[in-house]
């Protein structure tokens, strides 16, 4: 502990020393701050010569066990479920219950036999094969309408004249006229007369459906079983019984053990003189360890052990005993009814046919006769701009003759 404290200290002061140094004056408040940045005390008076810095450090060495161990034990508690045996046989009990009841012994016997019911006879009148059907038309009174159906028109072309006005004296024998030229054109459409006899029709349809009647006859018959059931009676003697039990309650306790121990204490002291930074650097003797030794903190530990199991005896409801006693009793007879069928006879006699006449309108008989027309005749008459004479008399009108 000695060697590493003073390894310490040495190695505190050749940080310090190797520190670049400080700025400034040295001094009186110099030497103390430096001194106390390192944890030292200051002391003596004048320069640096003459002061020292001291440096005290203290080393706590880990507690060490000393002395053998001390436990001691908890109340015991218990510890998981209780467990219970049983010790003895069940025992019956005095005052045991007493019953007597009836009931089945054997197989049941069945018998079957059959009840026929009362028949019911129903009539039904129904269709007997395929029906029958005869068509006839009947024409009805006819009616007549007529049109006119226009064929394709032609067109003639023609030239003629129009607004003539005399132009000679009206005291010539031959009168002279100036008429304006004209195409006279003609459209002619031919017609044809249509006569369209229109005859009103319907099929009438007589239908004959062959009938018959179904008699049927359905008688009911039934099922009857018959059941006898072999009966005892039985009495029930019941006894209750006890069994002696022995119950193990497991437990446990708490161990504390307790272990003491010792702790030691180095202080150190280094003294240290100032170099001319007025840093503590240069030792000033043989730094001094002193020992002490003290009582350390206990180190206690607990853990849990077995106790004594405690056991306890009792008893428990074991299962019911009976003996039973029987003798025979009367016979259970009972009768239930089963399915019931039917059994059906059937028989057909002819009946009434039945004729059903149904009357259809159809398409109407129409003919058409056709017969010529007068034709459509329409003229229309187009002036071109020219004029023309008729009866010239002068050379320039007959070269301009209508």
């Amino acid at each position: 502990m000695r060697f590493s404290s003073l390894v310490a200290a040495t190695t505190l002061g050749l940080v310090v020393a190797l520190a670049p140094a400080a700025p400034g004056l040295a001094g009186q408040a110099e030497r103390q701050a430096n001194c106390a940045a390192v944890g030292g005390t200051l002391s003596g008076t004048g320069n640096g010569n003459n002061q020292t810095c001291t440096v005290t450090t203290v080393v706590v060495a880990p507690d060490v066990p000393t002395g053998s161990p001390t436990t001691t034990f908890g109340e015991d508690r218990p510890a998981g479920e209780p467990v219970t045996v049983d010790t003895s046989q069940p025992v019956r009990q005095p005052d045991p219950e007493v019953t007597t009841e009836e009931r089945d012994t054997g197989e049941a016997t069945v018998v079957e036999t059959e009840r026929v019911g009362t028949p019911v006879v129903t009539e039904e009148e129904r269709d007997a094969g395929e029906a029958t059907s005869e068509d006839v038309v009947v024409a009805g009174t006819p009616t007549s309408t007529t049109r006119t159906e226009r064929g394709t028109t032609t067109t003639t072309q023609q030239p003629t004249t129009t607004n003539c006005r005399r132009v000679n004296d009206d005291r010539s024998a031959k009168p002279v006229e100036k008429c304006d030229r004209a195409v006279l054109t003609t459209r002619t459409t031919p017609t044809t007369i249509v006569t369209t006899t229109t005859t009103p029709q319907e099929r009438v349809t007589t239908t004959t459906q062959p009938r018959e009647t179904l008699i049927t006859t359905t008688t009911p018959v039934t099922e009857v079983f018959t059941t006898t059931q072999p009966r005892e009676s039985c009495t029930t003697t019941t006894f209750q019984t006890q069994i002696a039990t022995a119950t193990t309650q497991q437990t446990q306790r708490t161990a504390t053990t307790t272990q003491q121990t010792t702790r030691t204490t180095t202080t150190t002291t280094a003294t240290f003189r100032f170099d001319r930074n007025d840093q503590p650097i240069i030792p000033s003797g043989t730094p001094t360890a002193t020992p002490s030794t003290s009582a350390g903190d206990p180190v206690i530990t607990t853990a849990e052990v077995p106790g004594t199991p405690v056991v306890t005896t009792g008893t428990r409801p074991g299962e019911d005993e009976s003996d039973v006693a029987c003798t025979p009793a009367a016979p259970v007879i009972t009768s239930a009814d089963g399915e019931t069928r039917e059994d059906v006879e059937t028989a057909t006699v002819p009946a009434e046919p039945t004729i059903t006449v149904t009357r259809e309108e159809i398409d109407p008989l129409v003919v058409d006769t056709e017969a010529p027309g007068a034709p459509i005749v329409t003229t229309d008459t187009r002036t071109t701009g020219q004029t023309c004479y008729k009866n010239p008399s002068t050379a320039e009108q007959r070269r301009n003759r209508c």
